[in-house]
């Protein structure tokens, strides 16, 4: 029987070759792809580049500075680059929205900067065509024009009901087809993968996210296929298969991912970041003002550190009273910014949860969580690249306020420069590319949208595949 299939799936492919029109479709989508392929490489070494320069000159100035003051040092700030996976090429994700670069500094938390997406000019800012989006969109545009009319001419021109009269079974019929659409698109998505792991394949996790993006495009065109038969073998009229399947494509691909966003953008909207800051500077205001020495919680503290040692003034305290101000304030601002880091992370998870529990009604939105959670480009791998830039910036910040409140003569404070080498040595652990669990709620629920997309066509084609 399998000899059976293939020997139908051939007569597809003849039949498809001589019609000379999906062949040259099938021509114009590869030169898309492999168009696409080229610019979002060299967007991606553009990128790679750029952080690489910006990330050494940061170390260079850094381990260049001259004696100083901790504090001064804690000012002068430190650059952190986000981890970009080369598989990045296929799937940008949020990179050029969230930005790549966080600059550290003392009293703040701040935001991602640098994102291409607000630098480029108004033509700029159409999205890039990437290879991603050649498979979650036009592949399955351009399926739909090739072979719309693969069973439905069949039984125009009375060839379906001759080879089902010569006891050709229907699942068979439905099998070659269906085979005979994918395979060709199977060798591209293949080819593909083998040249991102030609080019990358000493890049970290590579192997598990780039099987794990194959696999959800296999799953996801299979599930097209499947779709493009079915539709094509109910419908009785050649305009009736391809209106109905440019429905179904502007419905998967367009309305529902748009339309799911913009609810959920709505139902949960976040704050701006200027109403964030507002916020945050209000709560350190009513916490305490190290800057009063009349505020009652750094008298408090004042008082606690006078007890702890024993003595009655902070002249006479064996370690400088300013650096241990400094730490008690970098504790409370980290506090008060990280709980409205907190908060904005939150309504992105209410948004995220609120388009996972319709994601069934978009497989093509459930492709692009898989492809952004595999690339490293998706809001949680960003999230974790910002707790990770956090965590770097208190750990230096409390050291070099530690700095200043034992190698700092508080008698000549602000006059005391203290040894280069403190810098160099300072704490400024790498930030790496987190693993695709952060990503595992929306892995699960995109993965079972992408099952459910290849049973229920299919059951349809094995119950329409009987009739004639």
């Amino acid at each position: 029987m399998s000899a059976l299939i293939w020997k139908i799936a051939c007569n597809e492919w003849r039949r498809l070759w001589h019609a000379r029109v999906p062949a040259l479709l099938m021509i114009v989508l590869v030169t898309l792809w492999g168009i696409a392929a080229l610019a979002a490489h060299h967007h991606w070494q553009d990128h790679a580049q750029t952080v690489a320069k910006v990330t050494a000159r940061s170390q260079h100035d850094w381990q260049s500075q001259p004696d100083r003051h901790p504090h001064r040092v804690s000012h002068f700030g430190d650059f952190v680059a986000k981890p970009v996976h080369p598989l990045s090429v296929i799937e940008p994700g949020i990179l050029d929205q969230s930005g790549h670069l966080v600059y550290l500094e003392a009293h703040r938390l701040n935001s991602a900067n640098f994102n291409p997406a607000t630098e480029a000019t108004t033509l700029g800012r159409f999205s890039l065509i990437t290879p991603a989006m050649i498979v979650q969109w036009w592949m399955p545009l351009f399926l739909i024009m090739i072979a719309y009319a693969t069973v439905t001419a069949d039984k125009i021109t009375g060839i379906l009901a001759f080879m089902r009269g010569n006891g050709t079974p229907g699942w068979a019929i439905a099998a070659g087809k269906w085979l005979a659409l994918f395979l060709p698109l199977l060798l591209l998505l293949c080819l593909q993968a083998l040249l991102t792991l030609a080019w990358s394949w000493q890049s970290d996790q590579l192997l598990a996210r780039l099987a794990l993006m194959l696999l959800a495009q296999a799953l996801y065109i299979a599930g097209w296929c499947l779709l493009v038969v079915t539709v094509s073998w109910y419908s009785r009229q050649l305009h009736s298969a391809l209106l109905t399947l440019l429905l179904c494509w502007v419905c998967v691909c367009i309305i529902f991912p748009r339309g799911l966003a913009n609810l959920a953008q709505i139902a949960y909207p976040t704050q701006p970041r200027a109403e964030a800051e507002y916020h945050a500077e209000s709560k350190l205001q009513s916490i305490g003002d190290s800057h009063n020495p009349d505020d009652p919680h750094f008298a408090a503290f004042k008082q606690s550190i006078l007890d702890q040692y024993h003595v009655s003034s902070v002249e006479d305290l064996p370690v400088n009273y300013n650096g241990l101000l400094m730490q008690e304030g970098e504790r409370l601002t980290t506090a008060v910014y990280r709980e409205q880091q907190a908060l904005h992370d939150a309504q992105l998870a209410k948004q995220n949860e609120s388009i996972r529990h319709w994601l069934w009604l978009t497989p093509a939105l459930a492709l692009q969580y898989i492809q952004m959670a595999a690339s490293g480009n998706d809001l949680p791998h960003h999230q974790a690249f910002i707790r990770q830039s956090e965590a770097r910036r208190y750990q230096l910040i409390q050291y070099l306020n530690q700095i200043h409140t034992y190698k700092v003569d508080q008698h000549d404070d602000k006059n005391t420069r203290v040894s280069a080498d403190f810098w160099k040595n300072a704490p400024r652990p790498p930030v790496n590319l987190p693993p695709m669990a952060v990503s595992h709620a929306s892995l699960t629920a995109a993965f079972l949208v992408l099952i459910g997309w290849l049973l229920l066509p299919g059951s349809m084609l094995v119950r329409v595949s009987h009739r004639l």
